[in-house]
Formats: structure tokens, sequence, C-alpha cells
């Protein structure tokens, strides 16, 4: 062999420790307040590798030696990860684990159909190479494994799912069969030239191996990206609709604004001439006009005012009973496209649960109430509604839309993303058909306050 076995060991140590790193990062949250985390990550790792190169070089006890990279690996996820100690513990021990699953994969199958000694396969031996090539490798196949499974960043269909499993235990099952012939051809030719090939062979073959899971993986992450990116176009396209109702309803007053002048002066003149029946008729007639616009809000925010008033209006329009107060601060703690967003999403699910209630059952009246006012240096925002149907729990504590078409429920996973963005509260709570949403979001600069209210 032509390898030096050290050099080897350390290039399998090194990729060992490179897997840990995959491994770990993906299934634990790193922490965010620790300076310069990435150089001290790369520090500890590299103590590591230097401690089980040390200890590999040395002869200590294989019992041992895993022992103590099981104690780093979980010291490791303790100094630099947020997650409880359970789930540290977990994770951290984890690998360990997969190491010694691996490991004893590796020795099984080829020493139950060929005979292989324990000299062979240990470090300076003929037969350590493509032993630890596939013992690395099968690490890489859980590794990658583990990171498919209950993934939220990876999108694979059950058959995908069942496909990448077979293809990782085939590709497996291959690479142990072309050990056996390596192992075979070594014993029965004692031709280092051609060992040498098939091992080159081998360790090819679980390269090209390797490199088809990291594509399927790839695959997997690009269709769950290009699903999010979706569902943000969609949330875009809503925003944007409501975007142009604010601009809408500022156009309508401003219109009125500039129509009042027009206004007082035709009831100044019919005053003047003492024409007083066609005062009270043209008075009446723009009482009319205004009730058919729509009730205009005038709390001072205009992200509230227009688009509250927008969607009363619908929803008096649809015959939805409405109940509102609003004690809006001066400042709000949103700006005027995330307050936009918050409101406008939360008024499209009430009126859509209640034009569904309307549609399902006759028997209840639907009902929106609807408030906004500031308590102990918080804003409160709370809608509620009745709705008929039931409310799907997500293992995630979200909720589910009881519609089937695919585009519900990107409103409230909008709303939970705007409330959660700046550490903010959101409640949720569906219970004897009525469906809440209570959010406290903390003020930050004393306010004055405007209101405005009606039932």
């Amino acid at each position: 062999m032509h390898i030096s076995p050290t050099i080897w060991e350390y290039f399998i140590n090194f990729i060992e420790i490179f897997l840990f790193y995959i491994f770990i990062s993906t299934k634990l949250h790193a922490t965010n307040t620790l300076n310069h985390r990435f150089l001290l990550q790369f520090l500890f790792l590299l103590a590591r590798f230097a401690v089980l190169c040390i200890m590999n070089l040395f002869h200590i006890s294989p019992t041992l030696t895993l022992c103590f990279t099981c104690f780093l690996e979980i010291l490791f996820a303790f100094l630099f990860y947020t997650d409880s100690a359970i789930t540290k513990f977990f994770w951290g021990f984890m690998f360990s684990a997969i190491c010694i699953v691996a490991d004893y994969i590796t020795l099984l199958i080829p020493q139950t159909f060929s005979k292989v000694t324990s000299r062979e396969i240990l470090i300076n031996g003929t037969l350590r190479i493509p032993f630890s090539i596939l013992y690395i490798a099968l690490v890489a196949v859980f590794v990658f494994l583990f990171q498919s499974i209950k993934n939220p960043n990876i999108t694979l269909s059950f058959p995908q799912e069942i496909s990448y499993f077979a293809i990782s235990v085939s590709g497996i099952l291959i690479g142990h069969y072309m050990m056996i012939l390596t192992m075979e051809s070594e014993n029965k030719f004692h031709d280092s030239s051609f060992t040498l090939s098939m091992i080159f062979a081998t360790l090819c073959f679980i390269m090209l191996f390797l490199s088809l899971l990291l594509y399927i993986y790839q695959l997997g992450y690009s269709k769950e990206l290009n699903k999010r990116l979706q569902e943000k176009q969609k949330i875009h396209q809503l925003e944007k609709s409501e975007y142009e109702n604010l601009i809408q309803s500022t156009a309508t007053l401003r219109e009125m604004k500039h129509d009042i002048d027009t206004h007082l002066n035709v009831i100044q003149s019919l005053v003047d001439n003492g024409e007083y029946d066609k005062l009270l008729s043209y008075i009446h007639d723009y009482h009319c006009s205004l009730e058919e616009t729509h009730h205009l809000l005038s709390t001072g925010n205009t992200a509230i005012d227009c688009i509250l008033s927008s969607k009363i209006h619908r929803a008096r329009k649809l015959g939805i009973r409405v109940e509102f107060s609003i004690i809006a601060p001066q400042v709000f703690p949103l700006d005027a496209i995330a307050l936009s967003s918050l409101l406008g999403n939360l008024w499209n699910n009430a009126l859509e649960a209640c034009q569904h209630l309307m549609e399902t059952s006759s028997n209840h009246e639907p009902l929106i109430q609807f408030y906004i006012k500031p308590f102990q240096q918080m804003v409160l925002i709370h809608i509620e509604n009745n709705f008929y149907g039931n409310i799907i729990m997500r293992s995630s504590h979200t909720y589910a839309s009881t519609k089937n078409e695919k585009d519900h429920g990107i409103g409230l996973k909008r709303i939970n993303d705007i409330v959660e963005h700046a550490n903010r509260i959101i409640q949720i709570d569906p219970s004897d058909h009525i469906f809440r949403v209570h959010i406290m979001i903390p003020m930050t600069e004393a306010t004055h306050e405007n209101k405005d209210s009606n039932s």
C-alpha cells in the first residue's frame, strides 16, 4: 500500500468530525449570544480531532476512546446550542450511537460472508482502508437519513422517502460486496497492485453513491424552498391587495375632504334662499351617499382607518354584525406595512369564517367583535368571530384551515410571522365555536390616544 496509515487515519477522523458538525448543527439551534461562535466551534472540533488522533496513535482502548469522544460531542452540544438539556444530550449522544452501529454493521457483513481476522481491519492492517471507507460511508448514510426524517427544510413524498431509504440500503450492500471481493482477491492472488485498484474502485463507488444521496437531499431541500417561495409570493399578492385597498380608501378620504367645501356652499345657498325643503332633500341624499360608501373611521392612524373602514363596510354588506372599539395610540409600535398586513389578514380570516357560517348554518348570526386598546405599556389587538366546523391543530401548535383550498391557512401563518418577528405575544383560542385571536404588542414610545367605537 502506498498510502500512509497515519495520514489515512487523520483523514478518516477529519471526515467523521465534519459529519458530526453537519449532524449536530441541523438538529439543534445555535446560540446567537456567543461572540466568535464559529471560531470557538472550529477550535473545539480541532481539539477533538487532535485528541482522537493521539488516542489512536497510542492505541488507547476503543471503548475508552468512544466514551471520551461521546463526552466531547455532548459537551459541544451544551456549549454552542440553546435547546433543552435533554435534547442536547440526546443528539450529542446520538452521533456516537450512529458511529457504534456503523462500525458494527461494517464488521458484521464481511465477517459473516468472508474470513476476516481482527488484525487485518485494525490500524496498519491490510484491509484497514476499505473497512474505514465503508465505515465512514455508513456514518454519512445514517446522517443523511436522520436529516431527511421530519426535517421542516426538506419536502419528500412518502414514495420518495421509501426510495431514498432503499437507495441507501442498496448502496451500502453493494459497497460491502465490493469490499468482500477486495478481501477475496487479496487472499487469493496476494497482488497489492490489484488490491489497491479494487480499493480505489470501491472508494469511487462510495463517493458517487454519497453524491447521489446528497443530490436527492438537495432536491428535497430545493422543493421545500420553492414551496416557501410560493407561499411568500401568495402572501405578497395578498398584501399587495391590502395595500391597493389602503390607497383606494385614502383617495376616497381625500375626495370627500375636497367635496365638503362644495356641499357646504350648496347648503349655505339653500339656507340663504329659504329653500328648506330642497335643503332637507339635499342633506338626505348626501347622507345616503355616505352610507353607500362606508363608515369612515378617524383614529389618526391611516392604516387602521383605511383597513378597518374597508373591512367593516364589507362585513355589513355581507350581513355580518360587527362590534368594534378602537383606542389607538398616536405612534403605533408597528410600521404601516406590517400593521396593514396584520389587520388585513385578521379581518380576512374572520370574514371568510362568517361567510362559511352563513353558507352552512342558518341558525347562527355571524358576528365579528374587534378592539384595539392600550394596557400597561402594551397595545392589545383582539378579534373574535363565530364559525361552523372543526379547527384542526397541527403538531407545531398552529391551526389549519377548515377549508380544503390549498391557499387557505396562509393568512394565519403570516399573522404569526408578523407577531413573532419582534418577540410579541399571540394567543389563539378556537373554543365554543368562537375563534379568538389576542395579540399583545409592547409600546416603545409615549403615546397619545385617539378613539373611535361603534357596535
